[in-house]
């Protein structure tokens, strides 16, 4: 047993930290960048069009809502050739990657790096277009001083990625997390504990040499699986979209791009990745406004990896409409579905509406959906619902299987404490070992990151934690119902 428990765990974690900063150890500024002048939401070739100057980091960015194009190039070195090189931004704000006229992906806080295409690399030139956005997720971030923006361009750059680096810190952060958490076993605690002790005493984390080693006993330690049963946490990607909130509506259809091109590229790097996505309005304006990257949308739907839900044209209030605008809704998003994708959706998908009329079961059931879920009732003050999987039965009679992910939230992170979490505080366990966790920044888009593909993956079949496996929306509710 160690000694002094506290002061071994704050050893681990500034080890891990340390080993944060080698992912990206070699980074190259971009010097050959410039800046348009403050525009409104124009289309990629208007921007074209416009007038640029050269701008460097410190560069004030505003005010609230205006747009910005950068455009730049850098040579990548001849010696990063066949490796992952990822393109390195920070301005504060919600922000585009072009490339080629096509959008490869978002950049925002909790976002800042994305993969370049390895075509891109071995030409050993990058040519690129940044579009800012200056707002935040939720819109207005407000302004902490008179004289200075709330947005500011701090970083561009690329950098070599470090595959070593990476799932090593990987594999240690969860781990270091893992053993930090109350109610564990204290033998596999005490396993944990000794072993990433043995970690920090044998890795430099200046001298790869000495990583092996390290990965090696992280590996003794993941081969510790689940006992025989063990709760059935499936997860899926999500980035749950106000159509209209805190934002122009305008808005909307650039955070739709920069999510859904962030979600189709990293489907790229991690085939188990799906992504459920719902509102078939937003998939209409991707098909007008960005046609390059609904095929991609549609090509990440034939692979299994995309998922479309939901089954109405937006995830609408249920409260004020009638039944004739909410039959409506299904009517006109199941047509779409049906027309783009060849199939009907089972479940209504609308977790963030304040509440749900005695008459959606008859009209879900009519509409061919005999599932539904939500999550906002579960947020109420005074009387939360006593279950999470439960039959909801409508004013006919008509029935349909519901769930209330246990996590609490539509955005989850996949941190240890949250996949733990869901488990503990399941209300059906005595009915069902099957819960769904969607994770994702969400309410004003975003989606999975890295960090939480990087941590489901590795909480896939651990000692301590659910077994979390990345399902669609169908296998599922399939296992749900089968009990």
């Amino acid at each position: 047993m160690q000694q002094h428990p506290q002061y071994t765990r704050n050893r681990i974690s500034q080890m891990v930290n340390r080993l944060k900063g080698k992912i990206y150890a070699q980074t190259i500024d971009v010097e050959d960048l410039q800046i348009s002048p403050p525009v409104e939401r124009i289309s990629y070739a208007e921007a074209q069009q416009l007038e640029y100057e050269p701008v460097a980091p410190g560069r004030q960015l505003g005010p609230l809502w205006t747009t910005f194009w950068f455009r730049g190039s850098i040579d990548v070195p001849g010696d990063w050739s066949g490796q992952q090189v990822d393109f390195l931004w920070d301005s504060h704000s919600e922000a585009t990657l072009w490339i080629g006229g096509r959008t490869v992906g978002g950049l925002n806080p909790g976002r800042s790096e994305l993969p370049l295409e390895e075509e891109i690399v071995e030409h050993g030139h990058l040519e690129f277009q940044v579009e800012v956005a200056c707002n935040g997720l939720f819109g207005h971030v407000g302004r902490h001083y008179e004289t200075v923006e709330s947005f500011v361009l701090d970083r561009c750059a690329i950098g070599r990625f470090n595959p070593q680096a990476w799932e090593l810190y990987y594999d240690l952060l969860v781990l270091c997390e893992l053993e930090k958490q109350e109610g564990m076993d204290a033998d596999w605690s005490g396993r944990l504990l000794a072993d990433l002790n043995r970690v920090a005493n044998l890795l430099d984390v200046d001298d790869p040499n000495s990583w092996p080693a390290a990965r090696k006993i992280a590996a003794e330690l993941y081969a510790n699986r689940n006992g025989s049963y063990r709760h059935q946490l499936s997860a899926i990607g999500h980035a749950h979209m106000d159509t209209a909130w805190l934002w122009p509506l305008e808005e909307t259809w650039r955070k739709c791009t920069r999510t859904f091109s962030t979600a189709t590229l990293y489907m790229d790097y991690y085939p188990e990745y799906k992504f459920a996505c719902s509102q078939a309005v937003q998939y209409e304006e991707m098909k007008s406004r960005n046609p390059d990257l609904y095929h991609r949308i549609k090509e990440k739907f034939n692979t299994g990896q995309w998922v479309p839900v939901g089954g109405t044209w937006v995830e609408p209030d249920c409260n004020v409409p009638s039944g004739e605008a909410l039959c409506r809704q299904f009517l006109f998003g199941q047509r779409f579905f049906q027309k783009e994708f060849g199939a009907y959706c089972h479940e209504f998908w609308n977790p963030d509406v304040f509440g749900y009329n005695g008459q959606l079961p008859q009209i879900m059931r009519q509409a061919g959906i005999t599932r539904f879920l939500t999550q906002k009732l579960s947020w109420n003050a005074f009387n939360k619902p006593d279950h999470q999987t439960f039959m909801w039965q409508g004013i006919d009679g008509s029935e349909v299987v519901t769930h209330f992910p246990p996590a609490n939230t539509y955005n989850a992170v996949a941190t240890v404490e949250q996949l733990r979490h869901n488990v503990n505080v399941y209300k059906d366990s005595d009915r069902s070992g099957q819960s769904l966790l969607l994770y994702g920044i969400g309410d004003g888009g975003g989606g999975p990151t890295r960090d939480m593909l990087e941590r489901i993956r590795r909480a896939e079949d651990l000692q301590g934690l659910p077994q979390t496996t990345n399902r669609n929306t169908e296998e599922f509710w399939d296992q749900l119902e089968a009990g």
